[in-house]
């Protein structure tokens, strides 16, 4: 599902106010903002990265988006408070996050933690460019709903003003996740069979509601 060396941040829980006095210099949090305990890192992640997919548990499940969100890595701190430019293979982290509109529930409601510690249904979350989204017509019914969120969310204002024509969407689909235009033209015929793309007059396509 994943493709390989993909930048993931597998989340155990909040940091608690007490835990991040003794190592944050400035444990401050704006609107939207919240610290976690990340797990060891598969790959190196930089500063200002955005994640958009939430995976759930060790076998990672993907939560599928009620509405598209973007979650920015802004600090990171080692185990003794040290400040990261990112962060590196293989090392564990006190991250601050920020997400726009506003955090997904599963990651607002998380267990608050004093250190890291193992947990089961923790939270990863990756970028969807991250996700493997090639390969044949029978892919996972949750990656279409990836694919959709991501449709919906870039057209949504272009669909007022312009028509939006099979070209337009299949164009998208290849660019944004970096997939061959014929699995990309397969992933916009599966989500028009499910109903969330519909053909109108003239060729035209819209987004169900």
């Amino acid at each position: 599902m994943l493709k390989e060396g993909a930048s993931v941040l597998t989340i155990q829980g909040k940091v608690k106010k007490s835990a991040l006095k003794q190592v944050a210099t400035d444990p401050s949090l704006r609107p939207n903002q919240q610290w976690y305990f990340v797990d060891y890192a598969v790959a190196p992640v930089p500063l200002n990265s955005k994640f958009d997919v939430l995976l759930e548990g060790q076998n990672k499940q993907l939560i599928t988006p009620s509405s598209p969100y973007s979650i920015k890595l802004l600090a990171c701190l080692d185990q003794f408070g040290n400040k990261l430019n990112g962060i590196p293979k293989g090392f564990k982290t006190i991250c601050k996050l920020e997400a726009r509109p506003k955090f997904p529930t599963q990651l607002k409601n998380i267990q608050s933690l004093y250190e890291w510690d193992y947990n089961p249904e923790a939270i990863s979350i990756v970028n969807h460019k991250e996700v493997a989204l090639a390969g044949r017509a029978n892919i996972l019914f949750d990656l279409y709903l990836i694919a959709f969120a991501q449709l919906k969310h870039n057209f949504r204002d272009e669909t007022q003003q312009h028509p939006l024509y099979k070209k337009d969407l299949v164009d998208y689909l290849a660019k944004s996740f970096k997939t061959p235009p014929k699995i990309a033209d397969e992933i916009l015929g599966a989500l028009m069979q499910m109903g969330k793309v519909t053909r109108k007059k003239d060729n035209e396509l819209e987004f169900a509601d």
